[in-house]
């Protein structure tokens, strides 16, 4: 799937009653075998900033943690394995038990705790226009066609699949139709007669198939 999660790095969030402010990336660097972790520059200049612990510093900016091992602020988080809830903990999150990926668990069971940050998983989107032209050839559909089913414009469909433009809007649109075949259908349903009987039956039977396959997983 073009959406999926970087085992290598997580955001951290300071929560507020209202709002969340952008605090820093951690990051795992395979090759120094170390943690970094990279406080934002507008969170450090703020009045309210707060440390995420004691080992991390707001007077400096990058941090490496010790080879091999995780900042302790972060490995806080993580619930012990001898806790009788932790297998429950790993299957609410779905994750397995046998986990040891610290960025998976604080992304998941360590993601909120008894402090107000939180750790988001950071999701890497690999779709490119190669996708959308890839769709086209896998269901015999013309440009023109596209345009028509999924209300797109036409010449920056174009524009879009030639390298020539990144409108992101579009982008965004045709990945979802690509990936939620129920939201596709129901485009279908509404536009369905701009294009011919063929090429409708054609597109509603690709994206039914994509939604029992989706279903069955």
């Amino acid at each position: 799937m073009p959406l999926h999660k970087d085992l290598t790095r997580i955001e951290v969030y300071l929560e507020g009653r209202k709002r969340r402010v952008y605090v820093g990336e951690l990051s795992y660097d395979k090759d120094r075998d170390q943690y970094q972790f990279v406080y934002d520059s507008k969170y450090t200049k703020s009045p309210k900033a707060i440390p995420i612990g004691p080992d991390l510093s707001l007077f400096k900016k990058s941090q490496w943690s010790e080879k091999g091992k995780i900042f302790p602020s972060f490995t806080d988080r993580i619930p012990s394995r001898s806790n009788p809830a932790y297998e429950e903990y790993c299957r609410s999150q779905g994750i397995s038990v046998s986990e040891r990926n610290p960025i998976v668990l604080l992304g998941t069971i360590g993601r909120r705790g008894p402090s107000s940050f939180v750790f988001e998983p950071v999701v890497i989107n690999d779709f490119t226009f190669t996708d959308i032209i890839r769709f086209r050839k896998v269901t015999g559909l013309s440009r023109h066609e596209m345009a028509m089913a999924f209300d797109l414009n036409e010449p920056t469909l174009q524009r879009v699949e030639t390298g020539k433009s990144a409108d992101l809007n579009t982008m965004k649109r045709i990945q979802i139709y690509l990936e939620f075949p129920e939201v596709a259908l129901w485009q279908l349903e509404s536009a369905g007669r701009k294009i011919s009987n063929e090429t409708l039956a054609r597109l509603t039977d690709y994206f039914q198939n994509a939604r029992r396959s989706q279903r069955a997983n």
